[in-house]
């Protein structure tokens, strides 16, 4: 007998459930877990876009549409990882999600990725006390003009390779580093070790990490971060992501 229509209909079944009624805080963990059983039964990582298995288990990871915002795109680890505060992702060897995201932006953009530059892609992840899901999950998308307009005005102040607490009411900190891609910079550590009291307080900390281009033509990335206290001032994962990637198609050269 072929399993396979079989599962693939009990794992539409399910997704179909979840996505429809996605109140409660694990259904992402249980989205994820439906495309990666679809993915090993079928081949087809439904209702994901795709499904990357690593050695690592800790490192594999699906890239999906959020359920109940469908221009959204995110990407979440395979195991259960509650969010930026869980431990292992500050151990040393710990899998870099915002590399995997970065190398995934084509998901994101789709048939727009001809007309978006990698310097407009922006990648963010909210606070324990912010998000609606308690399922570690990357926003993928590009900045928006809110950001950019940020990264503009305090961009004589932001030091390369440390951090620097920005003249702001929000209390962002900031720095610059000088790379093609993030397989050798891990923004959850660089923030754990620059910013003051992060390591000790991850699950109120919000990390934005935005693809740039400097005026003398240094490519790299802006990492923003700020622990979030009682006043929660905007500046969520979804204040800095464009989901769509309307941006501007000439750039005035901060990202």
């Amino acid at each position: 007998m072929n399993l396979r229509p079989v599962a693939l209909s009990i794992s539409l079944i399910i997704a179909v459930i979840i996505m429809s009624s996605f109140v409660s805080r694990s259904a992402l963990g249980l989205v994820v877990r439906a495309c990666e059983v679809n993915s090993v039964l079928t081949g087809s990582p439904y209702p994901c876009l795709k499904i990357v298995q690593a050695q690592d288990p800790l490192s594999s990871y699906a890239v999906l549409r959020e359920p109940t915002e469908k221009e959204r795109t995110i990407l979440a680890p395979l195991a259960d990882v509650p969010g930026i505060e869980d431990p292992r992702l500050l151990t040393a060897g710990a899998p870099n999600y915002f590399d995997a995201a970065w190398r995934e932006r084509s998901a994101a953009i789709g048939l727009r990725t001809s007309k978006v530059s990698p310097q407009d892609f922006a990648l963010a992840i909210n606070a324990a006390s912010w998000r609606t899901q308690d399922r570690f999950h990357i926003h993928m998308g590009c900045e928006t003009p809110r950001f950019r307009a940020l990264l503009k005005t305090h961009a004589i102040e932001i030091g390369s390779s440390r951090f620097t607490k920005l003249r702001t009411n929000a209390g962002w900190w900031a720095t610059f580093h000088t790379a093609d891609d993030l397989s050798n910079l891990n923004p959850l550590q660089l923030v754990a070790d620059g910013v003051e009291g992060a390591r000790s307080n991850m699950k109120n900390v919000v990390v934005g990490v935005f693809g740039a281009t400097l005026p003398d033509g240094q490519h790299g990335f802006y990492i923003l971060a700020r622990i979030i206290g009682a006043n929660k001032s905007l500046g969520s994962a979804e204040d800095m992501i464009d989901p769509k990637c309307q941006v501007p198609l000439l750039r005035n050269g901060t990202g």
